[in-house]
């Protein structure tokens, strides 16, 4: 995905070579006035050390964090799993990320190799944390429950627990089934966020949170967190160079700050 920032940057070095084209050739005009044989490998090289260093900026551009487009965002974090090669929390934090959200379970069966060594690394960090629980249509809310438990426990971190359905489906059956396993969260007294549209609401037990997904910015009033690209980059993390989930929390610094812990920033 390019976001809307990329797509500036490349307008804006697309425009600065041409303003120099333009200025060249208001200073010397048509071929024919070149009288020094100097004149003209000079303008070509100067031309050429412009665009280079265009091209330059463009690519130590294209290594930097990648940020929500056209906004301010106080804190971004990132998602990890076991499918990605193992990530160094210490140079996460070094790099501008915040939190993270760690996959944790799904269904009655499903344990994140990764999630463990995370969450005791998280430990030495000043980064905040919270566990994704894929919510499979092939299992109850019961037995997602009970799993949870048994794998993850009450050690779920400062930030939502967050339940992102594994299925596209909205059907009445499947979001009551999901909105009573958000219940059961929030009967062990932690906060609980749910990746679907706001719209859908009441499903969900009162004081549900709501995480929005797109490169669209969410409304605030709405959704607490926004997940603005899959496809992102944290920049000097190798491992993470392209194809992240990337979240920001959809408030101010200050909320954010009261709510889970500083940023790193």
């Amino acid at each position: 995905m390019i976001s809307a920032s990329d797509s500036f940057f490349d307008l804006f070095c697309w425009r600065m070579a041409g303003f120099w084209l333009k200025w060249l050739f208001r200073r010397t005009g048509p071929m024919k006035r070149f009288h020094h044989k100097f004149t003209l490998p000079a303008i070509l090289t100067l031309l050429v050390l412009a665009i280079a260093g265009l091209l330059i900026g463009y690519f130590n551009y294209e290594k930097q964090t990648t940020l929500p487009p056209n906004s301010n965002s106080s804190a971004i974090g990132v998602e990890l799993n076991q499918s990605q090669d193992y990530v160094d929390l210490h140079k996460l934090q070094a790099n501008g990320v915040s939190f993270v959200y760690l996959k944790a379970t799904q269904g009655r069966s499903y344990f994140d190799d990764d999630f463990l060594s995370y969450r005791d690394q998280i430990l030495g960090t000043q980064l905040a944390y919270g566990v994704i629980v894929t919510y499979s249509n092939e299992s109850t809310s019961n037995q997602h429950y009970r799993y949870f438990l048994k794998k993850v426990g009450r050690n779920t971190g400062t930030l939502p627990i967050l339940i992102r359905p594994a299925s596209s489906s909205t059907s009445s059956k499947y979001l009551r089934s999901i909105g009573r396993f958000a219940g059961m969260l929030k009967q062990l007294g932690k906060p609980v966020m749910v990746e679907e549209n706001y719209k859908y609401h009441g499903y969900f037990p009162q004081g549900t949170l709501f995480m929005k997904t797109g490169n669209k910015a969410a409304n605030k009033l709405k959704y607490s967190f926004w997940q603005y690209t899959t496809d992102g980059r944290v920049k000097n993390v190798s491992s993470l160079d392209q194809g992240v989930t990337m979240v920001t929390y959809n408030g101010t610094v200050q909320q954010y700050k009261q709510k889970y812990g500083q940023l790193t920033q």
